[in-house]
């Protein structure tokens, strides 16, 4: 572990809101022996560490008094911070996460205030966040506010009106929004998650012959006594789920999306 190099990220954080993909990466260095190493694993301790990072890192205060610290008091403080949180990890944290996505895709797409609209009776659908109504959710909420929402603002605020089960969580009070490296993973994982629960079991079993890359779609096929016609038909609605999914995603939260596509079809 190295405490100093990552003070150096800290540093770059609260200077300018900056987090390196190497500075990730020192962290996840810093906590990965909290989980037995595996590619499954990984992905866990990704939504961990996202979950320790707005907690301890996104909290002005909070982060104030790490970079407070000497090198040994920052390594152990974060150690024993990252404890906490496995520890304690609440039920609210995936609903944030799931949320706060829908929500960055809904401040992207208003570029100026709203003229009108109002609150929608709910932001779900089938059991899933709707981006629809979020959208319209966040667009009342920046009206109503009088100037737009952040990120975590405007979450916060659809979870205390929209999810009664987690109204008492703790909301981070920071000047910093959530950084782009740890973003597009969780998006990853929460977009494969998405795509996953729309396919039946052959359409699980051609997209793992295919991220696996164990052979052609008719050895497929042939394989599973399919026929070729079938096969096809199969990969083309595979191609149109992810592409409606992953529109307007940047090639690296793809491939973030394709490894936590094959890291999942692994473990189902």
């Amino acid at each position: 572990m190295d405490p100093a190099r990552f003070r150096v990220g800290l540093q770059a954080f609260e200077a300018r809101g900056e987090f390196s993909a190497d500075d990730f990466l020192v962290l996840r260095a810093m906590l990965g022996s909290a989980l037995r190493p595996s590619a499954a694993a990984n992905q866990i301790l990704d939504g961990l560490i996202g979950v320790f990072f707005e907690r301890h890192v996104l909290d002005d205060t909070r982060r104030s008094e790490l970079l407070a610290m000497s090198d040994d008091e920052l390594g152990r403080a974060v150690r024993h911070r990252f404890r906490q949180v496995l520890a304690d990890e609440q039920d609210d944290r995936p609903a944030w996460h799931a949320l706060s996505a829908h929500v960055r895709d809904a401040l992207a797409s208003l570029v100026s205030r709203p003229s009108s609209g109002g609150f929608p009776a709910s932001i779900r659908t089938q059991g899933r966040f709707a981006p629809v109504s979020v959208e319209q959710a966040v667009a009342a909420l920046w009206l109503e506010r009088g100037s737009k929402p952040t990120c975590a603002e405007a979450t916060g605020e659809l979870l205390r009106r929209y999810v009664t089960a987690i109204a008492e969580r703790e909301v981070t009070s920071g000047s910093r929004e959530f950084p782009e490296v740890m973003r597009a993973q969780l998006d990853a994982q929460r977009l494969a998650r998405g795509v996953l629960e729309l396919l039946n079991a052959d359409e699980k079993d051609l997209l793992r012959h295919v991220l696996e890359g164990e052979g052609t779609i008719e050895q497929w096929g042939l394989d599973r006594n399919v026929s070729r016609a079938t096969a096809y038909r199969l990969l083309a609605r595979l191609k149109s789920l992810c592409k409606v999914e992953w529109r307007e995603r940047s090639a690296g939260t793809r491939l973030e999306i394709l490894e936590a596509l094959r890291v999942k079809l692994q473990t189902d």
